[in-house]
């Protein structure tokens, strides 16, 4: 490999040779003392030349800086709403079979007057009629972090939450190449910007972490850069949606810091509603025939839905010594949290639930201000589409639970008597179209 020398003596060699170039500049990772160095970084040289087209028509004349192993002209083979004046700037990407990479591009005097404005990291290396203008030592102050405007803070985390609408419909139906797009190609530039902000208000928008946040592992923790990692899933289903669930939490954690670093005022209703709809949507059994507010219960879910579950049975069970109730919520509590428990929940909050297990109903619960408004009816047809057969005890004395179940397709199987209340019920089933034959 050609050490950084012998190629630096070749570029102006080269210019200094040829008549049609008036001055060579250089910007890039090799003129940032701030870019670590490495046998991969490239070469970005700009020719300044009297007449580009001379050049371009001659596909020839770049044999002079080496053997290539393969190239791109990259102005030749431009995006459908790019315009480009080739007239102006040209460019080449050469990578050698010595390892070497020579980005070269020509410009006119006019465009390079331009173009040196815009990088302080550009560096003079000829000048043959000393009319390039003097440039600062270089600095790669125009790649720090920029502040972002209120505005621009709070369309990046709509972006991101509204996204994982696609993402999670993507993943539910199989389509993974389109959920992975989603994913990789509009919710990750939002967290990778989200995190680049996290820097700059941590070191006051005066680093760059580099193109593609390559240089995040130096300003943010390790656990925070392992989570990054842990957003980068492979093309299956079950790693898609783990990734997705570190995002989201990697996300708003980073994104509530950034606000209060900003001094905005992060939306955590829009947050908490986005990522509400996602767990519903895992929820939804495959080839479920409607959508429901439906998620499994969390942790810290467990102190609500047992304040549903005493009122529920206080309100209904008035046969039964409220005692009994009382005596038992906190053995409860405890069983919620070990237990398959899915609750109701849309942007009032948590109005229901249902405990279920292999096809047994444990309960099922809604807030006594939310009755007769089809959230019990919810309850009990997502376990339709979980299970081909459910099944229950209910008090033969709590007529309306009865009726209900009847309505919803349930019959009594038999009566037996509660041990623990002497209470008589009821064992109710169900059974779906596929084992009625």
């Amino acid at each position: 490999m050609r050490s950084e020398k012998e190629m630096m003596d070749r570029i102006i060699e080269v210019a200094e040779k040829d008549e049609r170039v008036r001055g060579v500049y250089m910007s890039g990772s090799r003129t940032n003392p701030n870019a670590p160095r490495d046998i991969f970084q490239d070469y970005d040289i700009v020719y300044v030349v009297t007449d580009i087209s001379s050049f371009r028509e001659d596909r020839g004349w770049i044999d002079v800086f080496g053997r290539r192993l393969y190239m791109q002209y990259p102005d030749a083979m431009p995006m459908p709403w790019e315009e480009i004046d080739t007239e102006k700037s040209y460019g080449y990407l050469m990578q050698f079979a010595d390892g070497n990479r020579i980005d070269l591009r020509l410009a006119t005097m006019e465009y390079a007057l331009e173009d040196i404005k815009k990088d302080r990291l550009c560096r003079i290396l000829l000048d043959k009629d000393k009319v390039l203008p003097e440039i600062p030592q270089a600095t790669d102050e125009d790649h720090w972090v920029k502040r972002p405007g209120e505005k621009e803070y709070l369309n990046c985390c709509n972006e991101f939450w509204w996204m994982q609408n696609s993402i999670g419909k993507g993943i539910w139906r199989g389509e993974i190449t389109y959920a992975m797009d989603m994913l990789n190609l509009h919710a990750r530039p939002e967290l990778m910007k989200m995190l680049t902000w996290y820097v700059g208000v941590n070191r006051n928008f005066s680093c760059s972490v580099g193109k593609c946040g390559k240089y995040l592992d130096k300003y943010v923790t390790q656990e925070e850069y392992q989570r990054l990692m842990e957003t980068y899933p492979g093309a299956k289903e079950e790693a898609i949606w783990n990734s997705v669930w570190v995002m989201c939490d990697l996300f708003d954690e980073i994104a509530r810091k950034v606000g209060d670093g900003l001094g905005y005022d992060y939306n955590k209703k829009e947050a908490h509603n986005s990522r509400l709809y996602l767990d519903c949507t895992y929820e939804a059994p495959r080839g479920a025939k409607k959508f429901y507010m439906v998620r499994r219960m969390r942790a810290k879910d467990v102190e609500q839905v047992a304040g549903i579950w005493l009122e529920g049975n206080l309100d209904a069970h008035r046969f039964i010594q409220e005692t009994y109730w009382q005596g038992n919520y906190e053995e409860v509590k405890g069983q919620l949290a070990q237990a398959e428990v899915y609750t109701y929940e849309d942007d009032r909050g948590i109005l229901g639930f249902a405990g279920i297990s292999h096809g047994y109903i444990a309960g099922i619960f809604v807030k006594e201000k939310m009755r007769s408004q089809g959230i019990g009816k919810a309850l009990v047809d997502f376990c339709k589409e979980k299970y081909p057969e459910l099944f229950l005890h209910v008090y033969c004395k709590n007529r309306k639970a009865v009726v209900f179940y009847e309505r919803e397709g349930f019959s009594v199987e038999k009566e037996q008597m509660d041990k623990n209340t002497g209470e008589k019920e009821y064992v109710m089933v169900w059974r779906g179209s596929r084992l009625n034959g």
